[in-house]
């Protein structure tokens, strides 16, 4: 019998929609920049790395999460639903 491989950190949980890893890997993306810039605020590659992000990724990352907020409260709720269960499920295995 094998042993399954943990799930990275980071991973998405399964069946997560599309704009939901958009959203979540953006928003991670925009922490570790945040981050980045105050503890180095004056570094020109910080720099470039939060121009680029702003520049290629907030827009879609943005536009997914006002189409995300715009649902129904049940969705939304419905959604949290299959999300956690299926985490929990892959914890369990």
């Amino acid at each position: 019998m094998t042993t399954p491989l943990p799930r990275p950190a980071d991973a998405a949980p399964p069946m997560a929609e599309p704009e939901e890893l958009l959203v979540a890997r953006a928003r991670r993306q925009a922490i570790l920049l945040a981050a980045a810039l105050v503890r180095e605020p004056l570094n020109r590659k910080v720099h470039q790395d939060l121009r680029a992000f702003v520049e290629r990724d907030s827009e879609p990352a943005l536009r997914a999460w006002e189409s995300l907020v715009a649902r129904h409260p049940d969705e939304l709720r419905e959604r949290i639903r299959v999300v956690l269960g299926c985490t929990a499920v892959g914890r369990a295995s």
